[in-house]
């Protein structure tokens, strides 16, 4: 049974445990907004990719709340290229997060397979006397 395992391990281990639990979701919760980000980005390059090879003076219309709105060639360019320049920003920004995480999460990794294998599990248990 977990909980018995669990409450068997010295505090320490449990809260570093507890901590790798923490990091590991909010790791997953990163990727999710990660890959939401990259999937949006190709959807712009392709939209890029499709307006350049319109002609200048091709009707785009640009969704806005419930509207839409027309917009001339240049100006939908300019759009998605500030919304590209943001996301690829956003993407760095998580890329370097997810590496701290990682970072720490092995470190903890590492902290408790050390004091596990190094015996300090039950070293508080007091001799026994006769």
């Amino acid at each position: 049974m977990p909980g018995s395992t669990m409450s068997s391990l010295p505090p320490s281990v449990r809260a570093d445990l507890e901590k790798l639990q923490e990091l590991d979701t909010q790791l997953q919760q990163l990727l999710l907004k990660k890959q939401q980000y990259e999937a949006e980005l190709k959807d712009i390059d392709r939209a890029i990719s499709e307006i350049e090879k319109l002609t200048p003076d091709a009707k785009l219309y640009k969704a806005v709340g419930t509207f839409l709105i027309s917009v001339n060639k240049d100006q939908a360019l300019q759009d998605l290229k500030d919304r590209k320049e943001l996301l690829d920003l956003h993407v760095k920004t998580l890329a370097k997060q997810e590496q701290m995480l990682r970072k720490q999460m092995s470190d903890i990794e590492t902290r408790v397979n050390s004091l596990m294998q190094g015996g300090s599990v039950g070293a508080g248990a007091a001799p026994g006397g006769g």
